[in-house]
């Protein structure tokens, strides 16, 4: 499925390094033995374009922003643009943009209450709307869950097994002993978290322990308040994955 990357910051490239499974792309464990490695995440092949926003732009663009996104051209084939982070004026030219090209979805990942305002973000789904294009705003990146609404952006959901996090847990005599990931949020630490429930009983105490973990692990989400969240962004990735660990031990074989 090919994809557009246009992104600016820390967590930007941290989610395209992710997608091209680059080496040392998590930082979690000081005694790395390359967990990730087995479940084959290199999709360098679908990354059809990554653009990084040049810095220091004005919090208002005088120019057109048209002439600082690539050209219609560089969108040609790909089915999914993942926008992270960019600046306000260019993320409400993108959609046009996009549609001319025939782009189907608009991913635009809000990590931290400052990245896109309220009203801009409104502009920006109704002109995607206008123009055809499905597109949502998942915050944290992985709160990303598949809806019939959406059934493109799920296209991209499924591909590449990024959004909400899922895994699928084995237990003997009531404790974990191996935990895999079949669907990671997006900055990989559902990966580090899992690799760590190994040994673990699924007990009053798992949460705890999946917290202390997921803690352990950089999270990428803001500790600002949030006023549409009614909390942090970081707290509430925090919580998400607490509920995928606890909604796949609840259907994990115990034998």
């Amino acid at each position: 499925m090919k994809t557009a990357v246009l992104f600016s910051g820390f967590f930007g490239r941290k989610v395209l390094n992710h997608l091209r499974d680059v080496e040392k792309f998590c930082t979690g464990c000081n005694d790395c033995i390359e967990c990730r490695r087995h479940y084959d995440l290199d999709y360098s092949h679908d990354i059809a374009l990554d653009w990084k926003q040049p810095e220091n732009l004005p919090a208002m663009l005088e120019d057109n922003p048209d002439e600082i996104l690539p050209p219609v051209a560089a969108f040609q084939g790909v089915h999914t643009v993942l926008a992270i982070n960019l600046h306000q004026d260019i993320l409400l030219s993108l959609p046009e943009l996009a549609a001319q090209a025939g782009v189907k979805a608009l991913v635009v990942p809000l990590e931290d209450p400052l990245w896109l305002q309220a009203g801009a973000r409104r502009q920006v789904e109704q002109q995607a709307k206008g123009a055809g294009l499905e597109i949502v705003f998942p915050k944290p990146f992985c709160s990303l869950l598949e809806d019939e609404a959406h059934p493109e952006v799920n296209k991209f959901i499924r591909y590449f097994r990024l959004g909400f996090p899922q895994f699928t847990i084995r237990k003997r005599g009531g404790v974990i002993q191996e935990a895999l990931v079949l669907q990671s949020s997006p900055c990989g630490a559902a990966y580090y978290v899992a690799r760590n429930l190994a040994g673990v009983p699924d007990d009053d105490k798992l949460l705890e322990v999946v917290g202390l973990k997921w803690h352990n692990y950089p999270c990428t989400g803001s500790m600002k308040m949030d006023r549409e969240l009614k909390d942090t962004i970081l707290h509430i990735a925090g919580y998400l994955h607490r509920e995928a660990v606890t909604e796949a031990t609840k259907i994990a074989e115990n034998k």
